[in-house]
């Protein structure tokens, strides 16, 4: 590929000598057994550039063979950052305007103040534009002998201007990599939404910009595989994180580690979805019923524990196999798109208010009821615990937790296997807390006794489920007669060719991928989103903000959203300046959009 590319861009018509060289040094006159920087400097002219040691998917890195006197020593030179130059479909590394590629020479120890040396160099590059040139140059550097060191202060300051470019090998700017699929998933210490990483070696990794993805206190870029090639056993490169020192890595790839890294993450989010406005209210009743089974029997209270669980996890994977079935049947569905039927929305609007006239005790169907009748809360309770458990997971659709959504978008891709293991792993995650504190009867013990004041938190818990049916009926309402969403003169309407529009004119751009049905969606807009702050900088000049509201089917959107690996709302995408995109987190805070936003910001003239 490289060698066809060259051949390409050597056949085109170019005009030679666009390249200045000359060599620079720190010092005029060195003592003996001295080293000293030194430096080849290669002046560009016409917007003509050279290339970096790896100089990505076609070019050639300079090069500089020494003719040196007996006993002095010259090490390989430095590099420092490239930039990305977007040749489509080529991306290549490489230098623009002027660069200096810096290195030590070493005086012998023997030789005699007074005395001067010629050390003569044969530079070779590339240099292109359109089309390539091969270029080359005879340098001689002469430097003096002398007791006491004479500075070169022009050439001492632009060498240390380049050192200071030149990346240093940094053990704590990365965490861990790990291999998920064909790619690798590399993640970065601290939130760098313009973070950019350079392979060390040609044909390890694809050379386009990666993508990043930002949490609160990590940073994931996605490094694909290099075509044709194998991944390596190794990240190896440069990593650019503007404010902070490049840094040199060098980090083991996990086999597996991916798969197991997004287990995890399914179990979390699981855990974080007990917190989430829609499931909290049926968990807080289902610890309530504990209290009047204290005197039960260990066992007894366990297998209803684990019935509760069961109903969790099979809802899970109930959802995970009509997932996988859409997918066969080349169809995509995601996390929360049975809201965007009217049926749907409206039978979990009168279940939650069945729920909740329940609870304020219009009607009784026992302290252990959560979802079906009287019929379901027989034997023991065991039926009726399965069904509070289906009842939490469907009443958990219109949230999602931290991790969820880049989780399960991620599993989506996966094999069948992995997509089960995954949804099991995020009932499990889900059904934990209270099979917890059900099982060990220790915990149980640490609640309060029954009482009257259990009538009255009952009647407080009906208010979020009657608060949850109104607003599952105001999206029934949106769904029936496709209500546009409130206007927002901040907010365009998404469209792909808007955002590409925007993009082309170096805008940062903005998109709010969102639905009416969507919780999480709606807490951010009301929060993050609507910070003065935040506000103000998505108004600013060179800021175009865009939203795309996936309450009803639209298959634009969901094309879009599966462009990026997911398969359900929220999703916040940042194209800082009008670049590569960068994926925010599920739950917002107004410093990730600020830092998010400030990345792309054009410096003021």
């Amino acid at each position: 590929m490289r060698t066809l590319a060259l051949l390409l861009l050597f056949s085109l018509p170019a005009r030679a000598g666009h390249v200045d060289a000359s060599l620079l040094s720190a010092r005029a006159a060195a003592a003996p057994g001295e080293s000293f920087a030194a430096g080849l400097k290669l002046k560009m002219r016409d917007g003509w550039h050279v290339y970096w040691r790896n100089p990505g998917d076609a070019g050639l890195a300079p090069s500089l063979a020494w003719r040196l006197p007996r006993g002095w020593n010259a090490a390989p030179l430095s590099w420092p950052v490239p930039e990305r130059l977007e040749f489509p479909p080529l991306t290549n590394f490489g230098y623009n305007g002027e660069v200096i590629l810096p290195l030590t020479l070493t005086v012998p120890a023997a030789a005699r103040p007074g005395t001067r040396a010629a050390l003569r160099a044969h530079a070779e590059w590339l240099e292109c534009r359109e089309g390539c040139e091969p270029g080359e140059a005879e340098l001689t550097l002469n430097i003096g002998v002398a007791g006491e060191p004479l500075v070169k202060a022009a050439d001492a300051a632009a060498l240390a201007a380049a050192l200071a470019g030149v990346p240093r090998p940094d053990a704590g700017a990365a965490v861990a990599a790990a291999r998920s699929g064909d790619t690798v998933l590399l993640r970065l210490r601290g939130r760098h939404p313009r973070a950019e990483f350079f392979p060390k070696d040609p044909c390890t990794f694809a050379n386009a910009r990666s993508g990043v993805s930002v949490s609160p206190v990590e940073t994931e870029l996605t490094l694909k595989q290099a075509p044709g090639e194998a991944l390596p056993a190794r990240v190896e490169g440069v990593v650019v994180r503007p404010g902070f020192a490049p840094a040199e890595i060098s980090v083991p790839v996990s086999a597996g580690g991916a798969v197991a890294r997004f287990f995890f993450l399914a179990f979390a989010g699981g855990l974080l979805l007990n917190l989430m406005p829609c499931v909290l209210p049926v968990l807080t009743f289902k610890a309530l019923g504990l209290l009047n089974r204290k005197d039960h029997h260990p066992a007894q209270v366990r297998c209803e524990a684990l019935a509760y669980a069961a109903g969790v996890v099979l809802s899970c994977e109930a959802l995970a196999v009509v997932l996988l079935a859409a997918r066969r049947a080349g169809a995509t569905l995601g996390w929360g798109t049975q809201f965007q039927s009217p049926w749907a929305v409206s039978s979990l609007a009168a279940l939650f208010i069945f729920a909740g006239l329940s609870l304020f005790g219009v009607f009784e169907f026992g302290a252990r009821w959560m979802g079906a009748g009287r019929a379901l809360t027989a034997r023991e309770g065991r039926i009726g615990s399965f069904f509070s458990g289906v009842f939490a997971m469907a009443a958990g659709a219109p949230c999602t937790a931290p991790f969820m959504g880049a989780t399960l978008g991620w599993a989506l891709t996966r094999p069948a296997i992995e997509v089960l293991a995954v949804f099991g792993a995020l009932g499990a995650g889900a059904a934990a807390p209270y099979a917890c504190l059900s099982s060990w009867p220790a915990l149980t013990r640490l609640l309060p006794r029954p009482g009257n004041w259990m009538v009255m938190l009952k009647k407080f818990l009906s208010l979020p489920m009657f608060a949850t049916a109104a607003w599952l009926l105001w999206v029934c309402w949106h769904l029936l007669a496709a209500v546009p969403a409130p206007a927002d003169a901040l907010w365009q309407p998404w469209s792909a060719q808007a955002v590409e529009r925007a993009r082309a004119a170096g805008d940062t751009v903005v998109v709010d991928f969102t639905a009416a049905w969507c919780l999480s969606c709606q807490v951010n807009e009301r929060t993050a989103l609507a910070a003065p702050e935040v506000r103000a900088a998505l108004s600013s000049p060179g800021v175009s903000a865009f939203r795309a509201d996936w309450t009803g089917r639209d298959k634009a959107i969901q094309d879009e959203l599966a462009r990026y690996g997911r398969n359900g709302v929220p999703l916040y995408v940042v194209h800082p300046g009008g670049g590569p995109a960068v994926l925010l987190p599920e739950l917002l805070t107004k410093g990730l959009v600020l830092d998010a936003l400030a990345a792309g910001a054009k410096p003021k003239p």
